[in-house]
């Protein structure tokens, strides 16, 4: 007679075992002195900042690399669907989204939008590359420089389910979003080791912003959002107030007893500075997040920030010369809207070292530096 032994104990140890080999067989792994840790399989990057900063300048620079996955403001679907309530009550479902995003899991786009068919339907979707090109698109190769034009003939009827499948194929993620007020919000994804945050922190001259502002329209709504006056007029300088607190309390919260899980996830630059050596702030950047430059990215780069692309808006909507751009300010906005903001946003601008201007005298002075030379060393 076959004697059977058993082990009454063993059977939550062997399930136990075999839910962790099956987790991990799933996990991308590396070895270190610790034994097995898991690595995230993506590497996902949030430039965070305002509207009118030149956030969209930095976007292109991440967007027309083949390895990259990027969206831009896919936020503005959640804005969208809920204009009437106060900014600091979206928070959580902009959160809830991005997480979402950095997971390539598009179906939670469908609660905020209308249309949920083709990629047409999605805020801004030709000014992806990873959309205009394969495998969600064959107009273009994947590692080509985009016309957005071509894009917006060729792409539209992909259907928007092919977003997740798109968006698995790339290493990096990368989203851009000025309706994040709060760094703190974000703290759940970035103490999520499998999400592998990095924060690009972009800050601009809130008078730069202001002149930017008053030359574009489609505003209306969000600065509504933020100042509680939707189908009302709104003083663009209690938007401006509430910006500028804004990006104080997002570096404060990075510099002052940041949690551990924040290190080596947040940096902070000025748009005065990243225009005066574009190449080599990406070249940075690009360190910062694990990717290399090619050459025909450094020289795209070049071209568009010192206006030697074609300009016209359809093919690329920021190019020219950027020192230039980031000053026009100074010969553009009136000298009493420029001493009423330097009021409102003195906390911002003596944090990041932006120097007031006394006169219009000063203010169109170009030999007169706007960023204060020890703040820009400190940076």
């Amino acid at each position: 007679m076959v004697r059977r032994t058993s082990f009454p104990r063993m059977g939550p140890l062997i399930v136990a075992c075999l839910t962790m080999v099956w987790y991990f067989s799933r996990q991308p792994c590396k070895i270190s002195n610790e034994g097995y840790s898991v690595e995230p399989s993506k590497t996902h990057v949030l430039i965070l900042t305002s509207w009118r900063s030149g956030s969209s300048f930095v976007g292109q620079l991440f967007n027309q690399n083949p390895h990259i996955f990027y969206l831009i403001e896919p936020m503005w679907h959640v804005w969208a669907s809920m204009p009437h309530e106060a900014f600091g009550h979206l928070h959580m479902p902009v959160r809830d989204l991005l997480r979402s995003i950095f997971s390539c899991d598009m179906s939670n786009f469908k609660p905020y939008m209308k249309r949920y068919k083709y990629i047409t339907d999605l805020f801004m979707w030709h000014d992806s590359r990873a959309l205009c090109s394969q495998p969600a698109c064959s107009a273009y190769n994947r590692s080509d420089i985009i016309d957005r034009r071509t894009c917006f003939q060729k792409c539209g009827k992909i259907p928007f389910k092919e977003l997740e499948d798109t968006c698995k194929t790339y290493s990096h993620v990368v989203v851009k979003s000025v309706r994040l007020l709060d760094l703190e919000v974000l703290y759940p994804l970035l103490n999520d080791p499998l999400l592998n945050i990095k924060i690009i922190h972009l800050v601009r001259d809130p008078r730069g912003v202001l002149l930017s502002r008053e030359n574009f329209e489609g505003l209306n709504r969000d600065d509504g959002t933020i100042t509680r006056t939707q189908n009302k007029a709104v003083d663009v300088f209690k938007v401006m107030q509430e910006i500028c607190a804004a990006q104080v309390r997002i570096y404060k919260t990075s510099i002052q007893d940041p949690p551990s899980f924040l290190k080596d996830r947040y940096v902070m630059v000025l748009y005065e500075d990243l225009v005066m050596d574009p190449v080599g702030h990406i070249k940075d950047w690009y360190s910062y997040v694990g990717l290399q430059m090619s050459p025909k990215l450094e020289s795209f780069i070049y071209n568009i920030t010192h206006g030697e692309t074609p300009k016209d808006r359809r093919f690329l909507p920021l190019t020219g010369d950027s020192v230039k751009i980031a000053q026009h300010w100074r010969q553009q906005l009136n000298f009493s809207k420029v001493v009423r903001l330097q009021g409102i946003c003195k906390q911002e601008m003596e944090l990041f070292g932006y120097r007031m201007v006394m006169s219009k005298t000063e203010q169109e002075n170009r030999s007169l530096d706007i960023v204060l030379p020890l703040r820009r060393n400190h940076n």
